[in-house]
């Protein structure tokens, strides 16, 4: 994914810029196995993002009609309480998978984690 920030919008654009930055040592190994793991993590969040949305989808619609069919009011009160929590944890599960997946690479390249910085030749500074 590309970002139009000029910031890692995932986990390999991540590892392949901190890999760029740190030249100490003979890491590649190291670089080719973090990268290798955080592409099979993002798929495996990708998949059950949409697992739980499938699923939190046909159970809403089930206590959906649970709802319509109701003869009584404590029944109607019970579905309308599931079917609020429901929407709460596909909402707050789908939240996390996207921070997870997109917004942390990009927040953690963005204040450069992990990424030496030398501080004796500041590059933001014009010289005379």
């Amino acid at each position: 994914m590309f970002s139009l920030l000029g910031i890692a919008a995932s986990w390999t654009e991540f590892f392949s810029n901190l890999k760029n930055t740190i030249t100490d040592g003979d890491y590649s190994g190291s670089w080719e196995v973090l990268k290798s793991v955080f592409e099979v993590l993002s798929i495996v969040l990708w998949v059950i993002l949409g697992i739980v949305g499938a699923v939190g989808a046909i159970y809403a619609i089930w206590l959906g009609i649970k709802l319509a069919k109701a003869e009584d009011q404590g029944k109607r009160d019970e579905a309308k309480k599931h079917l609020i929590a429901v929407a709460i944890a596909v909402g707050v599960t789908i939240v996390l998978i996207l921070f997870f997946n997109t917004f942390l690479p990009m927040i953690l390249d963005a204040f450069k984690v992990g990424q030496v910085i030398d501080l004796d030749t500041p590059s933001d500074t014009p010289t005379e």
